[in-house]
């Protein structure tokens, strides 16, 4: 098993991507400690990964908060007692026109998909590198490399993970590996929304059109990618910018 004995903690691990990393990572073996701020999804990760005989626990927390981000660090140590992967998966997006978005929106965007990424790496590193080192993996989008219409405070943080990884790829190499996955449409809850627009107004065969590989995707189509920069298949491998978007960005 790639991952078998490790130690991971995934941010936004209720829903979506985080979940699909959860579950995938501890059929391979790891010890998880999913995260985020409402219980349910969390406990419903954590029923799904025992039930298949997996390792897991859930802390519900804001990494928006320092006090939070500690507590997930110290629930990660006093359970596992290290940290060799950690995935920083929270995010929100807003999609609104530039002069339309209001500057307390783009705090709200900043502080959850940028500066979570800086805190929650910085509160965890030391615990990370206690063990020996480790694999960070930032999940990022491709309009933090590509850019939108639309999506300006979303395409600002974005981008803002994407050089945070080659940063700290350079800074903390080699004993921490730090990598960035950057999806495009994968049906998440935060993206259902767009795809039901898309479904009323009779535009989803359209949008599936656009991707070389004929469809949007799914968080299941993470986990290889995932497992890969998790595990020591990808030792030689960091400040990576890697695409996950079905071809899209040929396009582009």
């Amino acid at each position: 098993m790639k991952v078998e004995g490790k130690v991971a903690v995934i941010t936004g691990g209720g829903t979506g991507i985080g979940k699909a990393a959860a579950i995938s990572l501890a059929a391979e073996g790891a010890k998880v400690l999913v995260t985020g701020r409402r219980p349910e999804p969390l406990q419903e990760t954590v029923a799904e990964i025992k039930a298949k005989g997996g390792i897991a626990l859930a802390y519900p927390g804001d990494v928006t908060k320092t006090e939070d981000i500690i507590g997930i660090k110290d629930c990660a140590k006093e359970n596992w007692g290290h940290l060799d992967i950690l995935i920083n998966n929270a995010g929100s997006a807003i999609r609104k026109p530039f002069m339309q978005t209001t500057l307390e929106e783009f705090d709200y965007i900043y502080q959850i998909d940028l500066r979570s990424v800086f805190n929650v790496t910085q509160v965890m590193l030391p615990l990370m590198l206690e063990s020996g080192g480790g694999s960070i993996i930032n999940i990022a989008s491709i309009l933090g490399v590509l850019g939108s219409k639309d999506s300006s405070a979303y395409c600002a943080m974005k981008g803002g993970v994407v050089q945070l990884t080659k940063a700290l790829a350079a800074e903390l190499g080699p004993a921490v590996r730090v990598n960035c996955i950057c999806p495009s449409h994968i049906i998440t809850p935060m993206l259902e929304p767009m795809m039901q627009h898309f479904e009323t107004t009779g535009k989803i065969d359209k949008l599936n059109k656009i991707f070389p590989m004929k469809r949007v995707g799914y968080p299941e189509d993470m986990i290889g990618s995932i497992l890969f920069f998790a595990s020591d298949d990808s030792a030689w491998l960091t400040g990576n910018i890697f695409m996950v978007d079905g071809g899209l960005s040929c396009y582009c």
